[in-house]
């Protein structure tokens, strides 16, 4: 893949442009990576809402039949499922690494595994979430690695 960045001065808008052969699912996942980057989700905190930006969220957590968003070092409350938010953001790294919990990998520091064959990741914000090992392979394929 070859890609070129053109810089126009009086553009009014900025504008992506992919040529390819056929529209492979490689290109489609590339299609709704670029459209999400500017995606919002609504979240609650006490009595006020907030239109967060998708890419600040470092997981997703169900409790007691409700669904909580992290970020860096808030924690909102959000009205989708698990389920819901795994599908709507797989193709920005957002992935079900347990059976409570929903991960954006972008915001892994470091992992590492443990008993079991069970993952530990530390986030960028120095939490620590557990990747069952139902999920760790999944995560390994997202993260580029290989299965072993």
């Amino acid at each position: 893949m070859k890609i070129r960045v053109e810089r126009i001065v009086d553009l009014p808008e900025t504008e992506v442009l992919i040529r390819c052969q056929e529209e492979t699912d490689q290109i489609k996942n590339l299609v709704k990576t670029i459209e999400a980057i500017d995606e919002k989700i609504i979240a609650k905190r006490g009595e006020r809402f907030a239109s967060l930006p998708i890419r600040d969220v470092f997981y997703f957590e169900s409790v007691d039949d409700k669904t909580y968003l992290y970020t860096d070092n808030e924690v909102f409350e959000c009205s989708l499922k698990l389920y819901e938010l795994e599908e709507n953001y797989q193709s920005l790294g957002f992935l079900r690494v347990n059976k409570n919990t929903v991960m954006n990998t972008n915001k892994i520091k470091t992992f590492h595994s443990t008993v079991n064959g069970r993952m530990i990741a530390k986030l960028k914000n120095a939490e620590e979430i557990v990747i069952s090992r139902t999920y760790v392979s999944a995560l390994k394929l997202v993260l580029g690695g290989k299965l072993s």
